[in-house]
């Protein structure tokens, strides 16, 4: 646990994602083989939206920075097996409390390590508030969120589709949350003579609590299982 705390805080300052050697290989693999690949970066790029259940009020909002890690898989032919990938966005989200639903947005310019390149990521969803999660209650809060998050860079581009719900209970100056999902990566990779269209899905389980040291500042912190891979997800930030 130790060691992947020390690998998420790092994901702060340095993004694996941005190494152009992981590219450049995948080009050389068969689609089949690539299906590993992609449900890595799935793992990565459906990371990091989850938290405690929203209030959708009418000042609800929520903007800060999201960052989000995995485990390699074993059988991922172009990354070392047993490191961890990541990389981190600029979040924001508003409440439209007619409807009754959160909708976020979120994205990232990424330069490439040794390339003139850049990773553009972007994503955007909703979160549709079930059960309202407030101090005073004895019932949890409970919400259901679906999100589109893309990866896109010369050659390659990447698409995970997540649906998920979540758990959470609000207490003073924390909140424990639990979320499960399901992330599904569709990737297309230009070798130059054919393209190919790896994809993957993975069911995820995080874990993980969020903690409030002033008013309208909060950190959360979770642990995720996407697959047999593990990972971790930061967010910090303001919001209502």
């Amino acid at each position: 646990m130790k060691k992947k705390l020390m690998v998420f805080a790092g994901m702060l300052f340095f993004v694996s994602v941005s190494y152009a050697d992981w590219i450049n290989d995948a080009k050389n693999e068969s689609e089949k083989l690539l299906e590993p690949l992609a449900g890595d970066i799935g793992a990565v790029l459906g990371g990091g939206i989850y938290g405690p259940t929203k209030s959708c009020g009418l000042l609800g909002f929520d903007l800060g920075v999201r960052v989000a890690t995995t485990e390699i898989s074993d059988d991922n032919p172009v990354m070392t097996s047993g490191d961890s990938m990541g990389t981190y966005w600029i979040y924001a989200s508003k409440g439209i409390p007619v409807l009754n639903v959160d909708v976020f947005a979120r994205t990232m310019q990424i330069k490439m390590e040794s390339s003139d390149d850049s990773i553009a990521l972007l994503g955007f969803g909703v979160e549709y508030n079930l059960i309202k999660d407030k101090l005073i209650s004895a019932l949890p809060g409970v919400s259901l969120i679906a999100a589109i998050n893309t990866l896109s860079v010369t050659s390659i581009d990447a698409r995970t589709t997540t649906i998920g719900a979540t758990v959470s209970k609000k207490l003073p100056f924390i909140s424990p949350y639990v979320s499960v999902g399901r992330d599904t990566t569709e990737m297309s990779i230009d070798t130059g003579i054919v393209t190919w269209k790896p994809e993957k899905s993975k069911t995820r389980l995080v874990a993980g609590i969020e903690l409030r040291p002033l008013p309208f500042v909060y950190a959360n912190l979770g642990v995720s299982k996407a697959g047999s891979e593990t990972g971790v997800q930061l967010g910090v930030g303001i919001k209502n």
